[in-house]
């Protein structure tokens, strides 16, 4: 049986990954991500390939780069080397810990050409593989900002929400001193002293794929060449992303063909001797595994210092928004748990079954959103923190992770407080497809009504570009909804939404009793707005009667919460909220 754990390294976090000790030969592998916002779409991707290669035999060892997701940033910032730096010193922790004499390096996007630098610099690398593989920086930085507008107009966002003079997409700025490097690199084609065994992932529609694995042969290199089928959907966003599972097993295929594990009884695989943690600039790190029959993984954050708030005092946890894993979109949760740390409140980030790091539970239904999986899965997280960091616990949620932290925080009594960024489902209707909501987006009526008055997008209806058919089917989706809950205070017994108003305001009737403090956090021109007024009046007024509940606007802001200023606004709204209730 394969077995994940957390593990730190150079500033790094990671996850090694180690196969039944019987099954393991002499080779390792290491995980070079992408960036950005592939990051967030694959890091599902890296899981589950990590898991089918420790399946075969082969420890696994995934990183995140240096200012990334749990890493620790530099102080005088990243740039290609420090990354490069990180994944040799990858390599060295891999060979150490799981008693490996070789690895093999993969690189997926602008991590393809870390793995080749690696390679290039190690004598004990076996192999190579190089998925969607980046021949030129430069281009990958004019594709990335091509890219990061397409994805702010699906937001809703100006291109002048793109901070100046970065590279930036999805609200992650790439560290100045990479971007500047990347301007002058490729993958190196020159001969290279040793000929390597090399697999190439190449997308089809993208011709320079190809050309590279061409061209790594004429190199001296053993170059297989494999399609990289599904890599569109695994990249359309981190809700929609569908791991291409039949890439993975033969990727996994190639592995035990190439590096067959010969001497397996000689192996001695050891779990790392230290606790995963990380100190930074007034908080520490520790990765974290807890329930073992079905693991969670996390990063449980606490000050360096406890202060007044830590010590039994409260302590927050965050949870998924979609399928954005635990660092968040923007890597908003790191940096929100951070600053909470530098207050003197602990905080655990985790993510739950089948989303991010954590695998799938047997049983649960592989789309986890808006069902029970999650609800449970916070219990589980309070138990853990009852041994491990105990306190007065304070959930935060955006979207989908709102609506399990107000579910979980209405049946767990351990819960005292929460925050909830736009809420886009107070009740979920066991009838509505999520399908159609994520299609639809978190758009209000007025959105709709915004758009089709733009110019630009009569233009793009006529030319097909959107689809007037799912234009419209948003739109009465909306207005149904909207009449059927105006009507539910009539007509309590007459449709389901009478028995979703019944059932919300009983579980704020309980919470309120329960002097659990909720804060709502909205973007203006958010759906979540509109979600409140469905249930509490046009102008939110129900809400007065509960003692315990406030609402929050948030201007300049899309629902994920993009621009920089917002995301700082964020930040500070929930330290407000959790240090102070308010």
């Amino acid at each position: 049986m394969t077995q994940t754990l957390p593990i730190a390294f150079a500033g790094c976090a990671g996850h090694l990954t180690l196969p039944d000790a019987a099954l393991q030969g002499q080779t390792g592998i290491v995980l070079c991500r992408s960036w950005g916002f592939d990051e967030l779409c694959t890091r599902k991707f890296l899981r589950c390939l990590a898991d089918a290669l420790a399946a075969e035999g082969f420890p696994v060892l995934r990183f995140d780069y240096p200012g990334t997701v749990d890493s620790l940033d530099f102080a005088g910032g990243e740039d290609l080397q420090s990354w490069t730096d990180a994944a040799i010193a990858a390599c060295d922790s891999l060979k150490g810990a799981a008693d490996c004499r070789q690895v093999v390096v993969f690189g997926l996007g602008p991590g393809t050409l870390i793995a080749e630098r690696v390679a290039h610099l190690r004598s004990d690398v076996a192999g190579l593989i190089l998925a969607a593989p980046i021949a030129s920086g430069k281009r990958f930085l004019r594709e990335t900002n091509l890219r990061a507008r397409v994805i702010l107009e699906g937001l809703g966002l100006p291109d002048r929400a793109l901070p100046e003079a970065e590279v930036s997409i999805g609200g992650l700025v790439l560290p100045r001193g990479v971007a500047a490097d990347l301007q002058s690199t490729g993958i190196d084609m020159t001969p290279w002293a040793v000929s390597l065994p090399c697999l190439v992932a190449a997308r089809p529609a993208v011709p320079s794929d190809s050309e590279t694995a061409t061209r790594l042969g004429a190199s001296g290199h053993q170059v297989t060449l494999l399609p990289f089928d599904g890599y569109d959907k695994l990249m359309e966003d981190p809700t929609a992303s569908i791991v291409p599972q039949a890439l993975i097993a033969k990727m996994a295929d190639w592995c035990s063909a190439t590096f067959p594990h010969e001497d397996s009884a000689e192996r001695t695989a050891r779990a790392p001797d230290a606790p995963a943690r990380l100190v930074g600039d007034g908080f520490t790190e520790e990765g974290v595994v807890f329930r073992p029959e079905a693991p969670l993984f996390g990063v449980l954050c606490r000050p360096v210092s406890p202060g007044p708030a830590g010590e039994g005092g409260k302590v927050a946890v965050f949870l998924n928004s979609g399928y954005d894993h635990h660092g968040g979109w923007a890597r908003c949760w790191v940096e929100a748990a951070r600053d909470l740390a530098r207050r003197g409140i602990p905080s655990l980030r985790f993510d739950v079954s089948n989303i991010g790091d954590s695998p799938a539970r047997a049983g649960d239904p592989d789309q986890v959103l808006y069902t029970q999986g999650p609800i449970r899965d916070v219990s589980d997280a309070l138990d853990y923190l009852d041994a491990a960091c105990p306190g007065a616990y304070v959930l935060i949620g955006r979207c989908s992770g709102a609506y399990s932290a107000f579910h979980a925080g209405h049946r767990d009594a351990r819960v005292t407080a929460l925050a909830l960024i736009n809420q886009l489902r107070l009740i979920w209707d066991p009838e509505e497809s999520l399908v159609e909501v994520a299609r639809m987006g978190p758009r209000p009526i007025g959105e709709y009504k915004r758009r089709l008055t733009d110019p630009k997008t009569f233009k793009r209806l006529i030319s097909g570009e959107i689809s007037i058919r799912g234009v419209l089917r948003g739109l009465s989706i909306h207005v149904a909804s909207r009449l059927s809950h105006a009507l539910a205070p009539v007509f309590p017994n007459l449709s389901k939404y009478g028995r979703f108003r019944a059932e919300c305001h009983a579980i704020f009737r309980d919470l309120d009793r329960r002097g659990v403090t909720i804060a709502f956090l909205c973007s203006e021109g958010d759906e979540s707005l509109e979600q409140l007024a469905l249930y509490f009046g046009k102008d939110h007024a129900g809400l007065r009667a509960f003692e315990h509940v406030r609402l929050d606007t948030l201007p300049d802001a899309d629902h994920n919460i993009t621009p920089l200023p917002a995301q700082r606004h964020m930040r500070q709204w929930i330290c407000e909220f959790v240090a102070n209730g308010k």
